[in-house]
Formats: structure tokens, sequence, C-alpha cells
């Protein structure tokens, strides 16, 4: 994974050295660009140690974490952006959670108005 990683910022072109110092803070070593460089390198590294065509929909998390060997961290990002490449290839939404439901109903019975359909 951390080979993949690099390899995913390589990639991307993403520039400049992090500094990894165990003495630095995170939120003082890690900008705003760098938090985003990190997440879509790590995002990279699981899609390229686990493709598309190597997965299916039925995988649970802890089979791909057999199957190709990544961390419990990884699998879950891969399965996530599989999940959501899914979505989109089929032209699905994402349900939103049941408490953001909840939360939205209550809030249009109190008169506010939605952009979005509950149903």
């Amino acid at each position: 994974m951390t080979i993949a990683n690099e390899i995913g910022h390589f990639a991307m072109r993403h520039s400049g050295a992090r500094s990894r110092n165990d003495t630095q803070t995170t939120a003082g070593r890690l900008g705003l660009e760098a938090k985003k460089e990190e997440s879509e390198a790590r995002r990279f590294a699981a899609m390229f140690l686990a493709p598309n065509d190597l997965l299916s929909s039925t995988d649970t998390v802890e089979e791909i974490v057999d199957r190709f060997g990544l961390s419990f961290e990884a699998a879950m990002i891969r399965k996530g952006e599989f999940d959501a490449f899914q979505r989109r290839a089929s032209g699905q939404r994402r349900e939103l959670p049941s408490v953001v439901v909840d939360y939205l109903k209550a809030a249009q019975k109190r008169g506010m108005r939605l952009r979005t359909d509950l149903d």
C-alpha cells in the first residue's frame, strides 16, 4: 500500500515533499492541499492494488482484505470507491442515511422547504 501510495503521488504529479517528522503536528505539517493529495494517493493505491475488473458488487471488505492483501482501512476505501463507481455507472443515487432523512422530514414538518425528494 505504501509503495502504491507513492506511485499515486508520482502518477498524479503531486508537487513538493511532505515532511513525515514525528516532532511536527499533523495539522502543522499538512495543509489542505497536502491532505487532498494524500487522500487522492490513498484512493489511487487502493484502486491500483484492487482494480475494478477484479471486484464484484457482492465483495465484502473482509473478502477484499483476504483476496488482495490490503489493510482493513485500504479495503474500506476500495469498497467505498467501487460501490460509488457501480452506482454512477448504473445511474443510481446514493441513499441518504436514515438519521439525515429523519432530520429533513422533521424540518419539512416545521415548514422548511427542501430541494430534495424524501420519498
